[in-house]
């Protein structure tokens, strides 16, 4: 009787849950999703045993039953994997599981921790966000959500804020952002200064009414070439003045469109399509409708993600939306979420604050890895864990597993 071997390739991910099972090849973002026949699972089980290097044995009898046929068929269609007869097996006629390899991982660094030579553990903060001041225009429940400013009293000292990103600074370090009212903050001149030596981009987040009302001192400040606005629509009606500003200044900016209801978006539909602009939604507490309409996945959008190899990595191990990301808020306490309790504060050691974050967080390595998402085929083609769970209270927002 002919036999064969049936070869996965190293991009292809196989993944088994219950009844069903899913192949993705992620080279050409191609995948199907079958049902987990007695044989099927017998089958996927062989593949998924790392000794057997992504291979398995098929009989011409096997090959013949309509299941396996089928799951074969599909498999070569989506250039998964490759079917070749035992007497053509050379060599190399192996794979290898795509599987997630950490070069360090969380005991890595403990361990150099308690050593005394985990300096390194500062190059995984990427953007440090400071809340230097609040805003009359600020709200306190929409920078759980987004970047915004809140309505605190407090303002950051501009020496702290100075300190701490000289003391975070690495090469991976790539972008700070400077929330409140700019042009209320007591030592802004000084703050820029430092920050142009730092040589690292700024984002000044500023709500377009604080923007209208400073528009005379924006004028005459003398920003550098790494300072953009992030304009902050606190109101639709401001919208027209706030672009035509800053197109007639010449300097760099975006809009976030907080979107509450699908009217929201019509409202402003057309006039963001003619500027740099991100539709951020906002959950009220009433709209949780628009959300499953609007913000809640779909089974086809998580078949269409078009994710790499690597991109399934970083969600496997990390919060894409979280990892890397150090905010301060005016109250000079340090989150790598702000929807989590504190890690410490700004007069703490950056260091001692992400090795809290590494050891004690629930932040930068909150994934999928609970119910129903750990049960689920999708697990880690679904975006990471993001703000808008914790604040409706959900472990997902998914059409696919609730």
């Amino acid at each position: 009787m002919k036999k064969y071997r049936l070869i996965l390739s190293q991009d292809t991910f196989l993944w088994v849950k219950n009844n069903e099972g899913l192949v993705y090849q992620s080279k050409k973002n191609r995948v199907f999703v079958f049902f987990l026949s007695e044989k099927i699972h017998e089958i996927c089980n062989y593949l998924l045993e790392i000794e057997h290097l992504y291979t398995v044995g098929l009989t011409e009898d096997e090959l013949s039953a309509p299941d396996v046929r089928l799951f074969v068929d599909k498999l070569l269609e989506i250039d998964a994997g490759r079917l070749i007869s035992d007497t053509d097996t050379v060599k190399g006629s192996v794979s290898l599981m795509p599987i997630l390899k950490n070069h360090e991982n969380i005991d890595d660094f403990v361990l150099k921790h308690e050593r005394g030579v985990g300096g390194n553990i500062i190059q995984h903060i990427h953007v440090l966000t400071f809340y230097i001041n609040g805003s009359k225009y600020g709200n306190d429940h929409f920078y759980l959500q987004t970047i915004f400013p809140t309505r605190h009293k407090s303002t950051l000292d501009a020496e702290k804020i100075i300190r701490f990103i000289r003391n975070s600074k690495n090469q991976f370090l790539n972008n700070i952002n400077l929330v409140g009212n700019i042009f209320s903050f007591p030592d802004f001149e000084e703050l820029f200064h430092h920050i142009e030596v730092f040589k690292i981009p700024a984002t000044i987040c500023i709500t377009a009414s604080d923007v209208l009302t400073n528009k005379e001192l924006l004028k005459k400040t003398d920003w550098h070439d790494k300072t953009c606005f992030r304009i902050l629509m606190d109101k639709k009606n401001n919208i027209e003045h706030v672009i035509t500003f800053f197109e007639d200044i010449d300097t760099p900016f975006s809009v976030d469109f907080l979107i509450f209801s699908e009217q929201d978006y019509l409202d402003i539909e057309q006039i963001s399509a003619t500027i740099n602009s991100n539709f951020v939604p906002m959950y009220n507490g009433e709209n949780i409708d628009f959300f499953e309409s609007n913000v809640f996945i779909r089974h086809e959008e998580i078949l269409a993600s078009a994710l790499s190899k690597r991109e399934i990595f970083k969600r496997q191990a990390t919060n894409v939306n979280h990892f890397g990301k150090l905010t301060v808020l005016p109250d000079e306490n340090v989150y790598a979420d702000v929807n989590q309790t504190p890690l410490g504060t700004i007069d703490d050691t950056v260091y001692s604050i992400v090795y809290k974050e590494f050891t004690e967080g629930k932040s930068w390595f909150r994934v999928r890895n609970i119910a129903p998402c750990k049960d689920c085929i999708y697990q880690w083609l679904c975006p990471s864990p993001s703000n808008y769970e914790m604040i409706i209270g959900k472990v997902n927002l998914c059409h696919v597993k609730k």
